[in-house]
């Protein structure tokens, strides 16, 4: 235990006045800490710390070897070159201390700005008593912890471990490179086995043979023919993406693309593969499309639904009834309920389906324009058609409508796949369940319906 002498009384030092002695005697702690209440006399203290002129700087030295002596005589100090270091810098200006608030919040920490030329405080041997008697027990540390234990108390240190230098371990902590480091990432599971990517190539072959390309191909048809084969689960989001993979690097051989010989043949229809290519992406229908979809509707319900060709509008439009007049010699209209006629003006289609027992004719488009002539041209071919059966009850009557509140299309490209849905929807009587998302999905359908020569109902 360290011995600390006190002095309880001290002689009076007479060799300076009382005012001069108070002033020279001030603790350093009072004049560091100062308190922050009033700034101004802050920065008056502070310019008062500047150095004196030259003619009273030797006073000023007699006072500091004064005040060494005193502390020497009296304070039974050791190191008197400490004093010196310790009032050798009362000539200095000294800068405030700045408090700044931790990120973390919580505790405050202090931050004291010192010059080049104010030294530290060592607090070794006598000094540390001097400190201690003059400002008392130590307080707790700035970041809210417990005050420092006291010399007879021990501290018990647990789990020590090395963190600058990797080969020094410690007997207390866990080794640096056994416990702290990560534990070894296991590899994932190939998304798609061998056999798996065998089974996917041998099912777009069967695609490629079967429709002459892979338009009507999706990624999601494959991954269901998977789930049957092999009875797992292929809808992760890793599998779905090798599956994408493996259908486009399968088009990128040479010749798999599409099969130039490919042909469907319905009736009068013929269909090759620059016809069926309209149906990929957002090309436009072509009439020969148009024409053998017609009929794969009327053969879904024959006696009830008759479609006309796409050019029968044209005819009717720049030459009258008489261009069209033989062109339903075999069939009775009249005796149909729906009459689906195709429009096609320049770069658009639309469709005209006649309602015969309510004698209404309505109009359908996707883009929702409102094309008055047509239900007119239409109305005026059914007066002429009915006066030439001799059927007078259908040669007046009839009535144009447009059908708005159906599904429209956000772009120029799929509006013969919007005819071709109305239609069947019509003729097979189901509601307008599709829109514009639909459409890629509608058309690969519409492609393998084709090829099949039936309806998907």
């Amino acid at each position: 235990m360290r011995h600390t002498p006190v002095q309880r009384h001290l002689p009076p030092f007479s060799l300076l006045p009382p005012g001069r002695r108070d002033k020279l005697f001030q603790g350093r702690s009072e004049e560091r800490w100062r308190p922050e209440e009033d700034d101004e006399e802050e920065e008056m203290s502070f310019r008062s710390c500047t150095p004196p002129p030259r003619q009273h700087r030797g006073r000023r030295q007699k006072l500091r070897a004064l005040r060494a002596l005193y502390l020497r005589l009296y304070k039974r100090s050791v190191t008197l070159p400490f004093y010196w270091k310790l009032w050798g810098g009362l000539g200095v200006r000294r800068r405030r201390p700045v408090f700044r608030r931790r990120e973390g919040g919580g505790s405050v920490g202090i931050e004291v700005r010192k010059t080049q030329h104010v030294e530290g405080i060592l607090e070794t041997g006598s000094e540390a008593n001097y400190l201690a008697e003059t400002s008392g027990p130590p307080p707790g540390l700035p970041n809210g912890f417990s005050p420092l234990p006291s010399e007879h108390g021990s501290i018990l240190i647990t789990n020590v471990c090395s963190m600058g230098n990797q080969d020094s371990h410690t007997s207390n902590g866990p080794h640096a490179q056994d416990d702290l480091s990560p534990p070894p990432e296991k590899e994932p599971p190939a998304a798609l086995t061998e056999e798996h990517v065998a089974c996917v190539q041998s099912f777009l072959d069967q695609f490629l043979h079967t429709y002459g390309s892979l338009i009507p191909v999706g990624t999601e048809e494959v991954l269901e023919k998977l789930e049957d084969v092999f009875q797992q689960s292929f809808s992760t989001p890793a599998r779905k993406v090798v599956v994408q993979h493996l259908i486009q690097s399968y088009q990128r051989l040479p010749g798999n693309a599409l099969v130039r010989s490919f042909r469907v043949t319905y009736k009068r229809h013929v269909l090759s593969m620059d016809d069926l290519g309209t149906l990929y992406g957002q090309n436009w229908l072509n009439d020969q499309v148009m024409n053998m979809y017609g009929d794969l509707v009327m053969d879904a319900v024959p006696d009830k639904v008759h479609f006309f060709n796409s050019f029968f509008y044209d005819k009717l439009r720049t030459k009258g009834y008489e261009g069209v007049k033989r062109w339903t010699k075999n069939v009775e209209i009249f005796n149909k309920q729906l009459l689906l006629i195709p429009i096609h003006l320049e770069v658009h289609w639309s469709l005209v389906c006649v309602d015969v027992s309510r004698r209404t004719v309505t109009y359908f488009d996707s883009q929702r324009t409102l094309n008055r002539r047509c239900p007119k041209h239409i109305a005026k071919y059914l007066q002429a058609e009915a006066i030439k059966k001799n059927l007078p009850e259908f040669a007046n009557g009839w009535k144009g409508l447009f059908k708005m509140n159906i599904a429209r299309q956000n772009n120029d490209s799929d509006c013969g796949a919007f005819v071709l849905q109305y239609c069947k929807y019509l003729a097979l009587g189901l509601p307008f369940s599709f829109g514009q998302q639909d459409m890629p999905k509608l058309r690969r359908q519409i492609y393998k319906e084709l090829c099949h020569c039936k309806l998907t109902v």
